[in-house]
């Protein structure tokens, strides 16, 4: 993929931290969406989650708070098996989730807006990380199964020990998979990200926000 293609939206779907990163750091997060900064590794439960529109995830009874960081509670969504890391504030004097109200409307925001896109006609690119493919194309079948933007394109991300990039091929145009090394820390290879995503742009016209 040598041509560069032009995105109304580009969105992480995680499973971590490093997409929405990475999307960042190389210019094309332009909107919070709402796998951004969770851990969600298991495909089934990443895939009810897509099935059913975001019903019940990350609601209050579901959260179990099983330890914390210096200034954030480690959270764990019963329902979803989704983590959060970052999102609830530890604060000894104040009980856990005392900001729950907060997060949950900045989440249904992030919610919206990603709903909004994958039913509309906009050109949407996603991207996640997955340790096989055969989650990358379960995951293709629950998006394209649920939601109707026919302009849907996937990226999807495999790491490997292997110090090189390469593509896969994934035997579906609308779905690119590639293999890049892992990187030393959770924001991954930066050099290998900012390979990978040199063919995307986000299109800049008047009128062409989907948000």
């Amino acid at each position: 993929m040598t041509k560069v293609k032009s995105f109304d939206a580009i969105f992480s779907l995680g499973s971590s931290c490093q997409v929405a990163s990475q999307l960042r750091r190389n210019r094309l997060r332009t909107a919070a969406g709402p796998f951004d900064w969770f851990n969600f590794a298991s495909t089934p439960g990443f895939c009810q989650v897509l099935e059913s529109r975001f019903e019940r995830f990350m609601l209050l009874p579901n959260l179990e708070v099983y330890s914390h960081s210096v200034n954030c509670h480690y959270v764990r969504d019963k329902a979803s098996t989704c983590l959060s890391f970052h999102d609830f504030k530890y604060d000894p004097k104040r009980p856990p989730l005392f900001d729950y109200p907060e997060f949950r409307d900045r989440l249904e925001r992030r919610i919206g807006r990603f709903n909004r896109c994958l039913s509309s006609v906009q050109d949407v690119l996603l991207i996640r990380t997955v340790k096989h493919t055969e989650d990358a194309y379960h995951i293709f079948e629950t998006i394209e199964n649920s939601y109707m933007n026919p302009h849907l394109r996937y990226l999807f991300v495999l790491h490997s020990s292997d110090p090189d990039t390469a593509e896969i091929d994934s035997g579906h145009p609308q779905i690119r998979i590639v293999r890049m090394p892992a990187g030393a820390t959770w924001e991954g290879d930066a050099q290998a990200w900012k390979k990978v995503l040199a063919p995307y742009c986000i299109r800049s016209c008047p009128g062409n926000h989907p948000f």
